[in-house]
């Protein structure tokens, strides 16, 4: 089987890139999917390396030559700052985690920095494959595409656990509460949020039935209270977008009839989750929950207090576990540590980087938002705009909803869409000028991109 998976990542690297770059969460997604001998094809030292990553490393070596025959790269130059005083504070970090925890450490964060820093640079791809802004919309469907067939899966799952047929993972079928993760894991409730908010600010009330049902059925408390933020953020911003304010004028009087339809619904769906919301919350299954999120915060705050400036080190809360009595409380010896981490994103930067490290996530969410926002307020094309509005409101929601996870580390599917998200807009802000010569000239040009030889 690693000889055919080998030889469709190495088809996929020789295609062109405006071909494969678009399909990148899709290829995400049907990773997970294969067994767990099967998904790593090489291993780098301590790095494995998974057919996603040989194929973005491919993508990389194609666009490397086409930029050094005859194309020029195209950066923004705030997010690109942003990426790399994130980054230099992250390494700083792991050399001094290095000096204080031994070489096993050192190279665990070194690792995990290559790591983030291999998925990054799909924004470098997508932004550069990116030509037209059809190419770009193309891009953005592709992804929602995505995220429908996840949504999807969640409800395949649902109907199809009964019957023994699950695609990907479903937890909890032992204690009677299924929660259903699918390919991506327990991070699909924020992964679904963003199909939601963009639904929303569609005014598409199937999508936002759609995705909200893939939420629920993860009976995550974290998602649905990150749900809720989302939802307050789309209407104190949302409700301004043009398809907001045409549904509404259209569909006035259905409103009544869509508000009744959505109780029936939603009385029904609450229904079938009685085994699963209800009964975590009344087995104390949450509670259980509350107390693991407490302990890890307990370390994390030990190890803040202990290293405040430069933390222990890029992803370093698992490994530096044991040298704070985590042992007692943590699986150190399992893989993943027994999910070992902060729990929690800005816990998480301050753990691994201390005060400097807050900062520079701090800029880097900063510079990224601004991107969005630049995007969704500039772009005269609907379809772009709405989406830029809905990804700058998601973006805020794990900021500042997302209290129970942490979502900016290599691997993480949050991550990726965030790359590809950013990717896009890079590539959109640079065409912006060649799509808008033709507006009033009262308009306000917008600055000049910036252009680096190759």
């Amino acid at each position: 089987m690693n000889a055919l998976i080998l030889l469709a990542v190495l088809i996929c690297g020789l295609l062109p890139n405006r071909w494969i770059a678009p399909a990148l969460p899709l290829i995400w997604v049907f990773e997970r999917l294969l067994p767990k001998d099967h998904q790593f094809l090489a291993h780098v030292g301590a790095i494995n390396l998974s057919p996603a990553d040989v194929i973005i490393i491919l993508l990389l070596v194609k666009l490397a030559v086409s930029l050094a025959l005859h194309k020029e790269l195209v950066i923004d130059r705030s997010l690109y700052l942003g990426l790399s005083f994130y980054l230099s504070v992250n390494l700083l970090a792991s050399l001094g985690a290095g000096m204080k925890f031994g070489e096993a450490a050192l190279l665990g964060s070194l690792t995990s920095c290559a790591r983030f820093v291999a998925e990054a640079l799909v924004i470098v791809i997508i932004s550069q494959t990116i030509q037209t802004l059809a190419q770009a919309k193309r891009v953005l469907r592709i992804l929602l595409g995505t995220l429908v067939l996840l949504a999807a899966v969640q409800f395949v799952n649902w109907f199809g656990v009964s019957h023994g047929f699950v695609i990907g993972e479903v937890q909890g079928l032992e204690r009677g509460q299924p929660r259903y993760f699918g390919p991506v894991g327990d991070s699909v409730g924020m992964v679904l949020l963003l199909g939601y908010l963009v639904a929303l600010c569609f005014a598409s009330v199937t999508g936002a039935a759609l995705f909200l049902g893939g939420i629920l059925l993860t009976a995550g408390l974290g998602a649905v209270v990150a749900t809720c933020v989302a939802t307050a953020l789309f209407f104190f911003f949302g409700l301004r977008t043009p398809a907001v304010r045409d549904f509404a004028l259209r569909g006035l009087l259905l409103l009544p009839l869509l508000a009744l339809a959505a109780l029936v619904s939603v009385s029904l769906f609450t229904n079938s989750l009685d085994t699963t919301l209800l009964d975590r919350l009344t087995s104390g299954s949450y509670l259980d929950s509350g107390a693991q999120r407490g302990t890890s915060t307990k370390f994390a705050a030990t190890m803040i207090l202990d290293n405040p400036l430069l933390g222990v080190g890029y992803m370093g809360y698992e490994r530096a576990l044991k040298q704070y009595g985590g042992d007692a409380y943590f699986d150190l010896q399992h893989g993943d540590g027994g999910m070992a981490n902060a729990n929690n994103q800005i816990l998480q930067a301050l753990t691994d980087g201390g005060i400097v490290g807050l900062l520079a996530f701090a800029v880097l969410i900063t510079v990224a938002a601004r991107l969005f926002l630049r995007v969704a307020a500039r772009s005269e094309d609907r379809f772009l705009s709405t989406y830029y509005l809905a990804a700058f409101l998601w973006l805020l929601t794990q900021v500042f909803g997302n209290l129970a996870a942490v979502w900016l580390n290599p691997a993480s599917f949050v991550a990726r869409l965030l790359w590809v998200s950013l990717g896009v807009a890079v590539a959109v802000a640079r065409l912006l000028p060649v799509t808008q010569t033709s507006s009033a000239s009262s308009r306000r040009a917008p600055a000049e991109p910036e252009c680096l030889p190759a």
